[in-house]
């Protein structure tokens, strides 16, 4: 059998994750199915989609109407007044214009290109100023910003709510006890425990329905 086990959302939630403190307590709160997808900042234009969170966040639904209105119109101009209004008011929480001097500023350093482009497409224009937004929700995330704490894009999958589940009630329940070793060493014992129990069930031999609901303990 295998000697490791493969985790991604869940390794989000541990104490050593570079994520603020907020992060993982929303993480540690979430259910199966309070994962959505959301547009990817750097593939936005081609429609790429990211699992997030959606418990405690607005991102997903706010990051959707952003796509559809590139999708709906050619440019910033083209968006009905008070459609900017509103997007400017809870979701930049800026002026369009400020957002675009924001992206001036980047892409000058990074990718001059991309100006060069939106000066003569007004469309791509409108994608990198949405894109302002996709790309700073995940630093938002990181730091905890409290002021945007309802636009943080955290990433994950429903195994995170599988994880919160199995670990209910337990000392791993809460996000100061979810450090990597103990996180691992649960998963690898249990994992254990499960497969030799599975394995005597074929034989013949019932240990019982303790030996297939491995809980999670304390490391020694």
């Amino acid at each position: 059998g295998a000697d490791y086990v493969l985790t991604g959302s869940v390794n989000q939630a541990t104490r050593e994750a570079g994520t603020s403190d907020r992060v993982k307590a929303m993480l540690a709160e979430a259910g199966t199915a309070d994962v959505g997808m959301a547009p990817a900042s750097d593939m936005f234009e081609a429609g790429v989609e990211v699992q997030v969170l959606k418990r405690g966040t607005l991102f997903a639904m706010r990051g959707a109407q952003l796509y559809q209105l590139y999708r709906t119109y050619d440019s910033l101009e083209a968006i009905p007044r008070d459609v900017m209004s509103k997007l400017e008011k809870s979701v930049f929480k800026m002026s369009v214009d400020a957002v675009w001097e924001g992206c001036v500023s980047f892409f000058s350093e990074r990718d001059p290109k991309q100006l060069e482009r939106a000066a003569k497409e007004p469309k791509h224009q409108m994608a990198l100023v949405f894109r302002w937004y996709l790309g700073l929700s995940s630093h938002w995330a990181i730091r905890g910003e409290a002021d945007r704490k309802l636009d943080v894009q955290i990433w994950c999958g429903p195994a995170i709510g599988s994880f919160n589940q199995w670990t209910a009630g337990t000392f791993l329940a809460e996000p100061a006890e979810r450090r990597v070793v103990a996180v691992a060493a649960n998963l690898l014992a249990g994992a254990a425990a499960i497969t030799r129990s599975h394995h005597l069930l074929v034989q013949g031999v019932d240990a019982g329905p303790e030996s297939r609901a491995w809980r999670p303990r304390p490391l020694s």
